[in-house]
């Protein structure tokens, strides 16, 4: 499949969301009230969110755009981060309207989480790579041509729960061959 460089972008354009996500995060909880609850709820929203739009957008509707970042994981590929930081803005002021700051300072909280993953995954030098072994394995696996399976980078609960999980078999493993 021939690459797209469509969503390829600058350097600030990319990590601007490292920076503004934390901030509206904060924001929300200043906004208050702060419940747990919505919090917890919010980042389940976002897996759920992660999952089906790796899934059903970046894998079939996008396939050319996200096919470059499988191609080269580490290009500066992706939605621009002036969307996301504006998307997020229009839902805290919604939510707000609508007291529900929490829930969607739990969203940005799971995003956060996603890219924050996300990034650390296709970086083996990065502190964190070796304290997560079992995403990095299953989203290793997600980037082996042919293999339509794995789309939670955060989390694998989704793919439990539609049926598109697969694990690295332990003794491809130690052979250094993934199925």
């Amino acid at each position: 499949m021939a690459a797209s460089n469509k969503w390829l972008m600058s350097s600030f354009a990319y990590y601007l969301d490292f920076f503004t996500v934390p901030l509206l995060f904060v924001g929300a909880l200043l906004l208050g009230p702060v419940l747990l609850w919505q919090i917890a709820a919010g980042v389940l929203i976002w897996s759920f969110v992660e999952y089906a739009m790796h899934r059903f957008l970046f894998h079939a509707l996008y396939r050319r755009e996200h096919w470059t970042h499988h191609l080269d994981v580490l290009a500066l590929i992706g939605i621009s981060s002036w969307k996301t930081t504006a998307t997020f803005i229009v839902l805290l002021v919604l939510f707000q309207v609508l007291n529900l700051t929490s829930l969607i300072a739990g969203v940005m909280l799971g995003y956060l989480a996603y890219i924050s993953l996300h990034y650390v995954m296709h970086r083996p030098q990065h502190p964190l790579y070796r304290l997560m072994p079992g995403l990095v394995s299953n989203h290793d696996l997600h980037h082996q041509r042919g293999v339509e399976k794995n789309f939670g980078v955060s989390s694998p609960l989704w793919d439990h729960v539609f049926g598109t999980y697969v694990r690295v078999r332990n003794d491809a493993l130690t052979e250094g061959v993934k199925s």
